[in-house]
């Protein structure tokens, strides 16, 4: 065994296969977790409906526009 083999075993003492599932699993399911919580937040709380991002304009229309 030489010393590259040594370190190269304790670094990855398993399949380095089952390690990227892992990372990817857990990537996704904090990707779906925001995505969850990004559509029901307007739901759960009426404060986020009416916000706009620096009192910017809304997708509503304005009364005093022209047509």
């Amino acid at each position: 065994m030489t010393f590259a083999t040594s370190v190269a075993s304790s670094i990855a003492p398993f399949d380095p296969t089952y390690g990227i599932t892992i990372v990817a699993s857990v990537m996704l399911a904090v990707f779906v977790a925001a995505m969850v919580f990004l559509a029901l937040a307007p739901v759960v709380s009426g404060g986020w409906s009416g916000t706009t991002p620096q009192g910017g304009p809304t997708l509503e229309t304005n009364t005093n526009e022209a047509d």
